[in-house]
């Protein structure tokens, strides 16, 4: 039984990263691209959850404001 050496473990270890990043689609010859595509995704997630975010405010002051005029309505015709 032979005995690994470090270089053996870490030449074991690199090529088992590049071929599972390689499986998950993942460019291993440039980085730098794939930390662009991550942070487009950032990005992209980010402007989603900003679009989410103000649509239900739209939506509570719409709500809100559909209250108020009826309240007022409601008033303004005991008030007659």
């Amino acid at each position: 039984m032979s005995v690994l050496t470090e270089a053996d473990i870490r030449k074991i270890v690199a090529e088992t990263v590049e071929q599972t990043l390689t499986k998950l689609g993942v460019d291993t010859e440039n980085p730098l691209e794939y930390q662009k595509d991550q942070a487009f995704v950032r990005s992209w997630r980010n402007s989603s959850e900003a679009v989410k975010r103000q649509g239900i405010i739209t939506a509570i002051g719409i709500i809100t404001t559909g209250f108020v005029g009826l309240i007022w309505m409601a008033l303004k015709g005991n008030a007659q």
